[in-house]
């Protein structure tokens, strides 16, 4: 798992003293979450998972409307 997790941070530009900062915070604790959390605080988009709330705002959904 943690070869395929280095592979898509290199695939999204991630560098890569900020990998193995990444791997080693998060390596007894390695979930999606956790990573993209690591990546936020050095500044990164999140690239593993998706905040719903979020997409909706940006893109104007809006779930209490009646169709």
């Amino acid at each position: 798992m943690q070869l395929s997790i280095i592979y898509e941070l290199r695939a999204n530009n991630v560098e890569e003293e900020h990998i193995d900062l990444i791997m080693q915070r998060v390596k007894n604790r390695l979930s999606e979450k956790n990573i993209d959390e690591e990546l936020q605080k050095l500044g990164y988009p999140k690239i593993f998972t998706v905040d719903y709330d979020e997409y909706n705002d940006e893109y104007g959904y809006d779930d209490d409307e009646d169709y």
